[in-house]
């Protein structure tokens, strides 16, 4: 994924525009305009330090020097996880607990 594709997907999941991340993070809209146009390859650690904490996630998810699918899979599917866990009861996290312990030692045999 580019750096761009990989700020895109965050929006995306978090149900924003990229003109809305740029307003909040504070940073132009034509810094985001220019990576996705592939005029700019990388952006300021600054600029990437405000887009990380807006979204909440480690600096180092925007490095493309190693670019790793299975890592970024990963992250989604861990991202996912979370997500879905905000909606359900605490009964329901319990029951998941339970099912992802089981299936985990059971790998781990």
């Amino acid at each position: 994924m580019t750096m761009y594709e990989k700020i895109q997907y965050l929006c995306d999941e978090n149900g924003i525009k990229p003109a809305h991340l740029c307003k909040e993070a504070k940073i132009p809209k034509s810094t985001l305009s220019e990576l996705k146009q592939g005029r700019t390859k990388t952006l300021s650690t600054q600029t990437l330090s405000k887009i990380a904490n807006y979204f909440g996630v480690a600096l180092d998810y925007f490095d493309t020097n190693n670019v790793d699918d299975t890592k970024d899979e990963l992250f989604q599917k861990r991202k996912l996880l979370f997500d879905m866990s905000k909606k359900a009861t605490k009964e329901q996290l319990d029951t998941f607990l339970v099912m992802f312990k089981a299936v985990i030692d059971e790998d781990n045999k």
